[in-house]
């Protein structure tokens, strides 16, 4: 009987740790950043109940990897305001002091997912790569 109940916790030891380890793991995007990158800041924040929810990072990373970041993350869209300004996208999405994007989204690299209800976008804004993905 002892054998079995020390298996049991075993078992759950083992699945609580692989669990934990998930739930820990840095985001896409903070895994996307170069290895050289510096002063990293991310914020996330969802509705609790239902899919609205807001992600954005900012991150000191050199001009010559901005765009292997933003190919990892598939954002393939290089926003024009004539084609794209009724998307309704915009960096005022973070509330967060240290979160201050471009004026314009001119060059804006994004993709759109779930027809247009999600969208996730970057850009390079001197020395800094600014990504925010949002759902509604």
């Amino acid at each position: 009987m002892k054998r079995i109940a020390i298996g049991c916790f075993t078992t759950i030891g083992l699945v609580v740790l692989v669990c934990s380890g998930i739930a820990f793991r840095p985001s896409l995007a903070r895994r996307s950043l170069p290895s050289n990158a510096t002063d990293v800041h991310e914020h996330y924040e969802d509705a609790r109940f239902g899919s609205n929810f807001v992600r954005c990072l900012k991150a000191k990373i050199e001009r010559n990897d901005f765009d292997e970041f933003a190919t990892t993350l598939k954002l393939t869209e290089m926003y024009d305001a004539t084609l794209h300004s009724d998307l309704g996208m915009n960096w005022g999405l973070c509330d967060e002091p240290w979160w201050t994007p471009p004026d314009s989204l001119d060059g804006v690299r994004f993709q759109r997912a779930n027809g247009e209800s999600c969208f996730a976008m970057a850009s390079w804004h001197e020395g800094y790569v600014y990504f925010a993905v949002f759902a509604w």
